[in-house]
């Protein structure tokens, strides 16, 4: 008797669960979700993992979801997404993420990256591949782009770890600039830090006819700082004390005093 009404216990609690199981399908995915995760909202209808829109050039992919839309609007401007995330955060202390994307790989032959973006433009409007806009209303840091690196091997081999690449890559015109800082509603105070330390703050090791164009501003340096005019870093002109001092090393071997009067060299 017992053990009957062990088995029996047991078929009921298959029963029950089989039941739940066939109660989620009738109720749908949407139900059951809202069940399992109190708080949330659902709508639209369940998507699958390819789903497309008008036809645009196939691209070739090996992918595990694919949303593909093409249009053709002429309508009024207002843009047109294909996928959309919105978040908001109002905690104090939290470390909110939009969007998160993490790669381990060990390949030996092919390129890893992360995230790619690829923009082909045929008409004349303002284009980009990447866009980041940041309104500042707060305190602290506010960062369009943010690159942080580490690099960790001690191997034989050569190895060039690069904070940010920028190639000419086709094309039989050329490009106009490779970075570019401008003025648009607003203004930087400068327009390139180099706060770091190292060997080298700005290396041109490529051929260009004009290494630096300044145009209508300023070269300055410190008192004490040097110009460099050898391949060695020995011949040097400096402005120090009120002079202006030429050396060879740590000699110098001819000044001009800067409070003497004026004339010809």
């Amino acid at each position: 008797m017992p053990e009957h009404n062990s088995k029996s216990v047991s078929r009921r609690g298959f029963l029950a669960r089989l039941l739940g199981v066939g109660g989620a399908a009738l109720l749908g995915v949407r139900a059951l979700a809202q069940q399992v995760l109190p708080g949330w909202s659902f709508r639209g209808e369940p998507l699958t993992t390819h789903v497309r829109k008008g036809e645009p050039p196939v691209q070739p992919l090996d992918t595990m979801l694919l949303f593909e839309r093409g249009d053709d609007n002429n309508d009024r401007a207002m843009t047109h997404e294909v996928l959309s995330l919105i978040h908001e955060e109002k905690g104090r202390n939290s470390y909110p993420w939009t969007m998160y994307a993490s790669l381990d790989t060990h390949h030996e032959v092919g390129d890893a990256c992360v995230v790619c973006s690829r923009l082909h433009k045929h008409g004349p409007g303002w284009s980009t591949g990447l866009h980041s806009e940041v309104f500042n209303h707060g305190r602290m840091v506010a960062l369009g782009v943010n690159i942080e690196m580490s690099n960790d091997y001690d191997g034989p081999d050569p190895t060039k770890v690069i904070g940010l690449n920028i190639q000419a890559v086709g094309g039989p015109r050329p490009m106009q600039y490779g970075i570019q800082v401008h003025d648009g509603q607003g203004r930087f105070e400068t327009g390139i830090g180099l706060n770091g330390a190292g060997q080298v703050g700005l290396d041109i090791a490529g051929d260009y006819e004009t290494g630096v164009h300044t145009h209508d501003n300023d070269i300055r340096l410190n008192e004490g700082a040097c110009v460099v005019l050898d391949g060695e870093g020995r011949i040097r002109l400096r402005y120090r004390s009120g002079r202006i001092e030429f050396l060879n090393g740590d000699r110098c071997f001819a000044h001009l005093d800067v409070d003497a009067e004026d004339h010809a060299l």
